[in-house]
C-alpha cells in the first residue's frame, strides 16, 4: 500500500513539473500592429513560416524562421535575410532594428 501512494505522489509531481515547463514559450503566430510609429504598419506571422508586412499603400510578403531569440524575414523578390533579436512581453512584441532602435507592436489577432 505503501508503494502506491508513493507511485501517486511521483506521478503528481510530474505532471506538476511538465505544466511548468510547457507552454512557457510564447507563440509569434498573429496579426501586430506598430504603436512606436506615426505610419500605421502591420507584421502578420502566420503557422505555416509565412508572413507579410503591411502599409497603408503597400504589403510585402514574406517567408520566417525562429531560432531561439531571433527572428531571420526573408521578403518576397530579395535573396539578403533580415535577422533580428526579438521577445515576446505580455501582449507586445519588441523586435530590434538594425539602428538599436526597440520597434514595439501590440497584438490585434
Amino acid at each position: 500500500m505503501k508503494n502506491i501512494y508513493i507511485f501517486v505522489i511521483v506521478m503528481i509531481l510530474l505532471f506538476f513539473l511538465l505544466l511548468l515547463t510547457s507552454g512557457s514559450k510564447k507563440s509569434i503566430v498573429g496579426k501586430w500592429k506598430s504603436i512606436d510609429t506615426k505610419n500605421e504598419y502591420y507584421y502578420i506571422f502566420n503557422k505555416n513560416k509565412t508572413c507579410s508586412y503591411e502599409m497603408i499603400v503597400a504589403r510585402l510578403d514574406c517567408t520566417y524562421e525562429i531560432d531561439d531569440n531571433k527572428i531571420s524575414v526573408l521578403y518576397k523578390g530579395n535573396t539578403k535575410t533580415n535577422t533580428f533579436k526579438y521577445q515576446i512581453e505580455g501582449n507586445t512584441l519588441v523586435i530590434k532594428g538594425e539602428n538599436g532602435k526597440d520597434n514595439k507592436f501590440v497584438k490585434v489577432k
